[in-house]
């Protein structure tokens, strides 16, 4: 080899270096440049998803993002913990996206019906909150009810569909007392937002879920018994009195005494 072919191919060398650091140092750049973007990269949306008792401004507050903070410095866990120590909040859930947005997405005990002797929803988990009822469209208890029942009212009730439950308009607890005996001390008389009344006890709570099906099968308006006074009858057996059929009774009763009184 010559002289000036191996000066020649050194100088090829140098020139194939100088590229590859060129290249190298580049992509240290863009690589830096990336983290240096995803770490200083502020929140730009914040979504709050599966709230109805609590505001998203009060989960943003207890987040702690309210200034709307690097999204990839804040740590998610600590969003989780901060946000569940709000009373109204049983879980969360947080995803974040390299477009600037963190979404926060929280769970809530279920609001089962409105008190109206202290202003007060129900909830599922047994505590209660002070949330306007207009806003959630709930069912509402119009009168008293002993502690004991009241909390098995509150268990019975969660574990029925809630487009069940928000057929229901008002509950009222009434035991079915004869002869001054209490026969049954966990009665209530559900009234319906299609205009039925239902008769039902805590013992056969359940036989709610069947109420849509009951009632496509109703062509009158009237009362419903779900309550078990008729145990002993099928328990397929619907026992139904149609206000039609009560108003004819009460007519024909009054005519009779009208009779005797002559």
């Amino acid at each position: 080899m010559l002289f000036g072919d191996v000066m020649e191919e050194k100088k090829v060398k140098r020139k194939l270096n100088k590229k590859a650091k060129l290249v190298i140092l580049l992509t240290l750049y863009l690589i830096i440049m990336a983290f240096y973007y995803c770490f200083t990269l502020p929140i730009k949306n914040i979504v709050i998803k599966g709230n109805n008792l609590v505001s998203d401004s009060e989960i943003i507050t207890a987040a702690g993002i309210e200034n709307y903070p690097s999204i990839f410095r804040t740590n998610s866990k600590n969003i989780v913990k901060k946000v569940t120590n709000l009373d109204l909040i049983t879980d969360a859930s947080v995803k974040k996206s390299l477009l600037g947005t963190i979404t926060i997405t929280v769970t809530e005990p279920s609001p089962l019906f409105y008190n109206a002797l202290n202003n007060k929803i129900a909830l599922a988990d047994g505590s209660e909150a002070e949330i306007p009822n207009s806003l959630l469209g709930l069912p509402t208890l119009i009168n008293y009810v002993p502690s004991d029942i009241y909390e098995n009212l509150i268990n019975k009730l969660s574990t029925i569909d809630s487009d069940i439950v928000s057929l229901i308009s008002e509950i009222e607890y009434s035991p079915d007392v004869k002869n001054d005996v209490t026969i049954n001390d966990s009665r209530f008389i559900l009234k319906m937002n299609d205009g039925n009344l239902v008769y039902i006890d805590l013992v056969n709570f359940a036989n709610l879920n069947r109420y849509k099906v009951i009632y496509s099968n109703l062509d009158e308006k009237g009362i419903l018994h779900l309550d078990g006074v008729y145990s002993g009858s099928d328990s397929d057996t619907i026992i139904f009195t149609s206000f039609a059929a009560l108003e004819n009774k009460e007519n024909s009763e009054a005519g009779e005494e009208n009779e005797l009184s002559e």
